[in-house]
């Protein structure tokens, strides 16, 4: 797999959830979008949408900020791997991402970031506006 570049585009997303739809089906086999690995945040007060992905980072805070080194980064997609048998929940990656592209599930009790469905983000073909898209 080659390292997939995603860009997202807050003024354009809807709010419809497709994405953690399509990703939850992917990585689930269930409809839960609390164990999507996209995510997207509301801000209600000003009727925005915020879809949140992992953006592949050279040198990761994510990975930098781990103690235990639970997560690591493939050096040729980029993509973000965590050792769930290492993380012991501290948070330490979910604070020090800068995309808030990395989040902790209580009801899965699992880290959660995107590894791009091994190759074709299954996300992508339901945004149907554009808020997730390849970056050019």
């Amino acid at each position: 797999m080659n390292r997939i570049e995603l860009q997202t585009n807050a003024p354009l997303c809807t709010g419809c959830r497709l994405c953690e739809v399509a990703c939850s089906l992917f990585h689930r086999d269930a409809v839960n979008p609390e164990g999507a690995r996209v995510w997207i945040a509301e801000d209600w007060d000003s009727s925005l949408y915020q879809p949140h992905i992992c953006q592949l980072c050279d040198d990761p805070d994510c990975v930098l900020a781990c103690p235990l080194e639970a997560l690591s980064q493939d050096p040729d997609t980029g993509v973000i791997r965590v050792d769930a048998g290492l993380c012991n929940a501290c948070l330490a990656c979910v604070e020090a991402c800068p995309h808030n592209a990395i989040r902790w599930s209580e009801a899965l009790s699992e880290l959660l970031v995107c590894d791009r469905c091994g190759g074709e983000p299954a996300c992508l073909p339901f945004c149907h506006r554009g808020a997730l898209r390849p970056a050019p």
